[in-house]
């Protein structure tokens, strides 16, 4: 109760300054935008190429067919066969037929030693050695790989063909041992799945710290049946910040 009689009126909820016309303005392009953003997922659902996926799917590796030595046969003389002719008489009179002695037809013997004057089919040798050569150099891993500092250690590189083009697909191994660390079983790269270093490129994370070997550590090249198609190499590293990247040419010859 109060004195002088008239008690004072209650406070009335305080009034929202936003019109609820701006709210059903906020709604609709709430709802405007879901529509796009469910479009867009469908459009990334039915192809998920589209320039719209951000992440799209591996681009399988080509497989690449290469080429095995085939034997060339030379073409074999054609056999020459006399015919008998028999001169008419004025009386009719057929002459006694001549019988030839048969004729001497080339072949080419498949098992024993080959017949005099026969001729060899000839076979196209293989190229000795392996088709690929490598060149070696130790980097800075900065120069590829901005986010490494010092801690991190690895080896690289990229595969070529004799025009100098990215050739993808071939299987790059490494193994060996470092002074902390041993690399068995050996481990498989596939070139082309790191395009960091090159459209062909490949990598090997060492997880370690940058450590000075010598010879201890190889890599070679194989082609996509398991056969080499290099030298197995034999790689130096550094025990410095500034080297401690092996970075591996291969380049057809």
């Amino acid at each position: 109760m109060f004195r002088g009689g008239k008690s004072k009126p209650a406070k009335k909820g305080k009034k929202s300054n936003v019109p609820n016309k701006t709210w059903d303005i906020l709604t609709l392009v709430m709802i405007v935008l879901t529509l796009v953003l469910c479009s867009i997922f469908a459009m990334i659902l039915a192809n998920p190429y589209s320039g719209l996926n951000p992440f799209p799917p591996f681009t399988a590796v080509p497989t690449l067919n290469l080429p095995s030595p085939t034997a060339t046969l030379m073409p074999l003389p054609a056999t020459w066969t006399p015919t008998p002719t028999v001169e008419p008489t004025g009386t009719n009179t057929p002459r006694p037929t001549i019988t030839l002695e048969p004729t001497y037809t080339a072949f080419v013997a498949t098992s024993g030693a080959s017949p005099t004057n026969t001729p060899k089919p000839t076979v196209t040798p293989r190229p000795t050695g392996v088709p690929y050569v490598s060149t070696v150099s130790a980097l800075d891993s900065a120069t590829y790989r901005p986010d490494t500092d010092c801690t991190w250690s690895g080896v690289a590189g990229q595969v070529l063909d004799a025009n100098n083009s990215p050739v993808i697909g071939l299987i790059v191994k490494l193994g060996g041992y470092l002074p902390s660390k041993t690399i068995y079983p050996e481990q498989v790269k596939i070139s082309g799945v790191v395009p960091t270093y090159g459209p062909s490129g490949f990598e090997f994370p060492l997880e370690i710290a940058p450590e000075a070997s010598k010879n201890t550590l190889w890599i070679q090249l194989f082609d996509q049946s398991g056969s080499p198609i290099s030298d197995q190499i034999k790689l130096i590293t550094y025990k410095d910040c500034n080297k401690n990247l092996v970075f591996v040419r291969f380049k057809a010859k």
